[in-house]
């Protein structure tokens, strides 16, 4: 009975560390052979731009533009299948989505969150978009010693670029993230062209 138990015993602390370390092999080969996207963050706010050991990024081109808003949309929060490209400007762009995964080409399955609009201050009105989806690589761990160096320095980056009446968001910055087989992970973040982990004097991985 008891060599019952501990046979029991092993296979469960067996698989409690196969589990992290298939997913960190998993992490390993997308950001060794995933295809490199740039995606174009919001403006990062200085004044808090890092919580603890991570720094939280919203992404501008979230949403597939030039769809009909009166086509058929998938169910919101439903789980689809979007198709990547990249625009000329050399960002990632959403292409399309479908419910089945597409044959070629890279993809992301991403949960659905509504229309994008744009608010347009003189006419007081929303323009539509397109469809916007949840990009769930949204934040960017560093050490925290680091994440607070980095955060001087986005702030002073700020200062030096910008104009005082913007001085108080950064809106050169982007993410490179690999995509592989519907995955993704944050390969690096940069402001200004320079990735934030050198700025903060850590090693860019």
């Amino acid at each position: 009975m008891k060599k019952t138990a501990f046979i029991i015993l092993g296979i469960v602390l067996a698989a409690q560390l196969l589990i992290p370390a298939s997913m960190i092999l998993k992490h390993e080969r997308i950001l060794r052979t995933g295809e490199l996207y740039r995606f174009k963050t919001r403006p990062i706010d200085p004044a808090d731009p890092f919580q603890g050991r991570y720094v939280w990024l919203g992404f501008e081109n979230d949403y597939i533009p030039g769809i009909n808003k009166n086509e058929p949309s998938p169910k919101y929060n439903e789980r689809v299948f979007v198709s990547l490209g990249t625009g000329s400007d050399g960002l990632c762009v959403l292409k399309s989505w479908s419910r089945t995964q597409p044959e070629t080409g890279d993809y992301l399955k991403l949960k659905y969150t509504g229309t994008r609009t744009q608010w347009n201050p003189d006419t007081k009105k929303s323009t539509y978009m397109g469809l916007r989806f949840h990009l769930p690589f949204n934040r960017f761990y560093m050490d925290e010693n680091k994440a607070k160096r980095a955060e001087r320095i986005v702030r002073r980056t700020t200062i030096d670029l910008f104009e005082p009446a913007n001085t108080n968001l950064v809106t050169n910055c982007w993410a490179n993230v690999r995509v592989l087989n519907g995955a993704a992970l944050i390969e690096d973040v940069l402001v200004d062209g320079t990735p934030i982990r050198e700025l903060a004097g850590e090693p860019s991985e």
